[in-house]
């Protein structure tokens, strides 16, 4: 019987749970306030647009290659950009992988540098962890180095991961890997979106402040031209009268990309 009640609490859990899948692209702003991060307010004509990056004013190889589109050039000193992959040579084999997401370093010449080469990832040639760990060679997995060998991971969702120290990067672990549920969250703060199981969208939360827990939103209509964007992390935005779902860009691949960053910060 408790079996029963439990499974008809999460089935009522996941149908209740309000899920959207799509941020919003800038061009949907109508707010100023909401043009934030990678977008730019335009006050001449009231609009919200993408900003543009210039390459050329980037001055460190680290801020360079973290912009799309942009690689530094360790021969000249200077972002510019993207070009080729051939066109860059590096003194660490792993900065070939930052000029664009088809480039991998080349054997290393007498000086000890590795010229660049389009390619694709294999887990299986890191050595160590630095060179391992949160490398993607598709969509779907992960590098991650264990056991002295580097091995490619499925996490395509956090149900699939079965590595403690990868799922709790993004996800969470009692005795396996799942997503956060709204319910987890334990403050106010917190208590605002959480990742989907295949990390291709966010279930918006709300905070009950008078029991002081955290849990799925029916709705977003009692959201303001003040929180409608931040408290659903950018995946609703103001309309102008009502708090309106983003039809602007896809988030699949937020579960690699997280863990991407993190290794990356890591190690």
């Amino acid at each position: 019987m408790k079996t029963q009640l439990l499974l008809i609490a999460v089935i009522s859990l996941s149908v209740n749970a309000l899920t959207a899948t799509t941020s919003c692209d800038c061009t949907e702003l109508v707010q100023s306030a909401d043009c934030k991060g990678g977008c730019t307010w335009s006050s001449a004509d009231s609009s919200c647009s993408a900003k543009t990056v210039d390459c050329t004013a980037q001055t460190t190889q680290p801020t360079c290659d973290a912009y799309k589109g942009c690689a530094w050039n360790e021969t000249t000193s200077k972002c510019a950009a993207f070009t080729a992959c051939a066109d860059y040579t590096v003194a660490i084999a792993r900065a070939c992988y930052a000029k664009d997401d088809t480039c991998v370093p080349g054997t290393a010449g007498a000086d000890g540098k590795f010229p660049c080469k389009t390619g694709t990832i294999t887990c299986s040639t890191f050595t160590n962890a630095d060179d391992c760990n949160g490398m993607s060679p598709d969509d779907n997995s992960v590098c991650w180095f264990k056991s002295n060998a580097c091995s490619q991971v499925d996490a395509s969702k956090c149900s699939v991961i079965k590595d403690q120290d990868i799922c709790e990067m993004a996800c969470k672990w009692t005795s396996s890997c799942a997503a956060y549920t709204c319910a987890d969250m334990t403050t106010a703060d917190s208590c605002v979106a959480v990742m989907t199981d295949d990390g291709s969208g966010v279930n918006i939360c709300t905070w009950d402040s008078t029991g002081s827990k955290c849990s799925d939103a029916a709705d977003v209509s009692a959201l303001t031209s003040s929180n409608c964007f931040d408290k659903t992390v950018g995946y609703y935005y103001w309309d102008g009268s009502a708090c309106s779902e983003c039809s602007g860009s896809s988030s699949n691949g937020y579960i690699l990309a997280f863990i991407g960053f993190i290794a990356m910060i890591m190690f």
